[in-house]
């Protein structure tokens, strides 16, 4: 079945790939007629011979950058890669930066997707796996944009699970106050927190030294029906000098 061409998303794969392509090449000259600089479009022997030949993330010496190059020239070309793509750039990135480039590169493949009128979300691991590396790059905002931002990348929405990985990133970095603002942006954003959230809250509260906010976390869990596990409770005790 033939697609349909829909002459809005082209410009915006069109524009989305030039922008992915200036920061990876940091081409400050001027854009050719065609949208892409001359420098930019021009991959060498060697990366075009490894493209066709294998699978770019089977080369373990390949960096994200390298990556990135193929693949904003592949969807150009061919159309949308398959997730698994997406997935191993993100494993691959080294730092913030490319992983922001990263998830531009999500967007640019999502409208190329959408061009071939494929309207469905990439799937729940490709948003896990997005997360994952954000925090173990210590990235935490590029998490929240991530969960804040889902629909425009193409990712599926925020769910409770996701938020929860956030929390404890900031947990763990005894960041209370970063902590407690994402707690209130995943109420405003929609998931529910459950009983795991509550524990994280408490353990994040008492670790930094505020056991009675802890004791506030869990009176609201408790206030709107969420059941709070009895080892939560036993935390406090347990830690609080």
């Amino acid at each position: 079945m033939n697609s349909i061409q829909t002459p809005v998303l082209t410009l915006l794969r069109r524009l989305e790939a030039q922008n992915i392509w200036r920061m990876t090449y940091n081409v400050g000259g001027a854009v050719g007629q065609s949208g892409f600089s001359t420098a930019a479009m021009s991959l060498t022997d060697e990366t075009t011979a490894l493209e066709n030949s294998r699978e770019w993330y089977e080369d373990a010496s390949l960096t994200a950058q390298d990556a990135l190059k193929l693949l904003v020239n592949r969807i150009r070309e061919n159309g949308p890669v398959k997730q698994r793509h997406l997935q191993f750039l993100y494993q691959r990135c080294q730092s913030p930066e490319e992983l922001e480039k990263a998830l531009r590169l999500t967007r640019l493949n999502y409208l190329a997707r959408g061009e071939l009128q494929q309207h469905d979300s990439f799937s729940h691991r490709t948003s896990a796996v997005l997360l994952h590396e954000a925090m173990r790059l210590g990235a935490p905002e590029l998490a929240q944009k991530v969960l804040l931002q889902s629909g425009e990348f193409g990712l599926p929405g925020a769910n409770t699970r996701h938020f929860n990985q956030l929390l404890i990133y900031h947990s763990k970095q005894t960041s209370l106050r970063s902590m407690l603002e994402t707690y209130e942006m995943m109420k405003r954003a929609g998931p529910r927190p459950d009983s795991e959230t509550c524990f994280i809250l408490v353990k994040g509260c008492v670790d930094g030294g505020r056991p009675d906010l802890a004791k506030l976390v869990i009176q609201e869990f408790e206030a709107v029906g969420v059941r709070v596990r009895p080892g939560t409770k036993l935390y406090i005790e347990q830690h609080s000098k």
